[in-house]
């Protein structure tokens, strides 16, 4: 499961209170429900990680262009931001992203340690405040 990932290579690896993920969960297969995000949630259980459930598909497809999704729905997607990072009317460019199962390059496909160094990178970067990362993803 991606959230033992972002638990384990990330949440668990870096002690900075700067770092926020927010995780959205959704009806990304069909049949999910608010009630199973729960079971999901579990192994991501940082308290610096705050869930979202949504019945919508607004924020998946909103997220399609800044990363180069077409015809696919930005889910089980890892997007991150630097400290500071402001969202608008759109989301934002990520400063880095990485990926579950899409039509998106291999290199990018969710590998904690590769995951963990950006993250840690954008961080090291800017020792200003702010959130410095940001997940959407499914219970699944």
């Amino acid at each position: 499961m991606s959230a033992r990932v972002v638990q384990r290579y990330v949440l668990d690896e870096i002690d900075d209170d700067r770092l926020e993920t927010f995780v959205v969960w959704g009806p990304m297969l069909g049949e999910e429900t608010a009630e199973d995000a729960p079971s999901g949630s579990v192994y991501l259980n940082d308290p610096r990680s705050t869930h979202f459930w949504t019945g919508e598909h607004t924020l998946v497809e909103m997220l399609q262009k800044p990363i180069g999704l077409e015809d696919e729905l930005a889910w089980d997607v890892f997007l991150v931001y630097a400290p500071g990072t402001e969202w608008g009317e759109t989301p934002p460019v990520p400063d880095y992203y990485m990926h579950h199962g899409k039509s998106l390059p291999a290199e990018r496909r969710l590998n904690g340690v590769k995951l963990h160094e950006q993250v840690r990178r954008l961080l090291e970067a800017d020792a200003g405040a702010g959130s410095a990362t940001a997940s959407a993803g499914s219970p699944n």
